[in-house]
């Protein structure tokens, strides 16, 4: 069921030398004036915004969104490594962070709404809608697991997870996140360290989900039961679903912060391969 890839070479030579897009745009608000907003709307306009890179000269190109790590208590907006900007667009985005000013479902509303900004706006940059991914690493993973098997949060904003092209977990928790469970902690300490509910992506695995390729990294050196969730879930879309489309891809040797770099490898070469089809 797991795919696995041997690496035959040292991580450090997995940072590929790819040049950068000459086009940029930062700092764009994605939440559009008919696009229903929750919670604090001064921390909603201060963090809800995403840098676009764009191919230089290309039209009808795909486009990654991107979010970012951190545990959703830290982190910003960055692009990921290993993806070649020179054929594909990256949307870098910022999300609200769990705290005073934010709480579970306001980062998971605001994932939905950056991809849904991206599926109704990419074609004015000369980007394809209908080749549109999205990735994130850590929590970033966990965002875009949401996002993938939710369908509730993009529906929100107009969107559907099928407009996806498709999405690509990197070492991301498939049960419910543990900042969520955190911040139950705090009205009651009894809220276990492991749970499954709505906010988990296993729990909410159904028919009719974008391709879902789960990238994680060695069980030796991993986030704990992390490859573990992953293969759940997998193996839940599988065999409960009859989903064809799911991969689970373990990549030995590297660590739950590691194995970024090899994943957005596979990123990259799946979404131009993709449009060689």
């Amino acid at each position: 069921m797991n795919r696995r890839i041997k690496i035959l070479f040292p991580a450090f030579l997995l940072m590929a030398c790819i040049p950068l897009s000459a086009l940029e745009k930062k700092n764009i608000p994605y939440y559009d004036g008919d696009f229903p907003k929750r919670g604090n709307r001064d921390y909603l306009v201060e963090r809800c915004v995403l840098d676009l890179k764009l191919p230089d000269g290309k039209k009808d190109f795909p486009t990654l969104v991107w979010f970012h790590g951190g545990g959703i208590t830290s982190g910003r907006k960055h692009y990921p490594v290993n993806i070649d900007t020179r054929q594909i667009a990256v949307a870098a985005v910022n999300y609200r962070l769990s705290g005073e000013l934010a709480q579970c479902p306001d980062y998971l509303h605001d994932a939905a709404a950056a991809t849904a900004w991206v599926l109704r706006h990419i074609a004015e940059y000369g980007g394809d809608p209908d080749r549109v991914y999205v990735a994130g690493h850590s929590a970033g993973g966990y965002l875009a697991a949401m996002i993938a098997l939710a369908p509730k949060y993009l529906r929100t904003f107009g969107a559907s997870p099928r407009q996806l092209a498709a999405v690509f977990p990197v070492s991301g928790q498939m049960t419910t996140h543990f900042q969520i469970l955190n911040e139950r902690r705090k009205k009651d300490p009894a809220t276990p360290a492991i749970f499954l509910d709505e906010y988990a992506p296993v729990f909410n695995a159904s028919s009719g989900a974008p391709p879902l390729i789960l990238l994680v990294g060695d069980t030796r050196v991993e986030w704990p039961a992390r490859v573990e969730e992953n293969q759940l879930l997998e193996a839940r879309l599988r065999r409960n679903f009859n989903d064809r489309n799911v991969r689970c891809i373990l990549l030995p040797t590297f660590n739950h912060g590691s194995v970024v770099v090899p994943s957005m490898l596979i990123v990259s070469r799946y979404i131009l391969d993709a449009g060689k089809k």
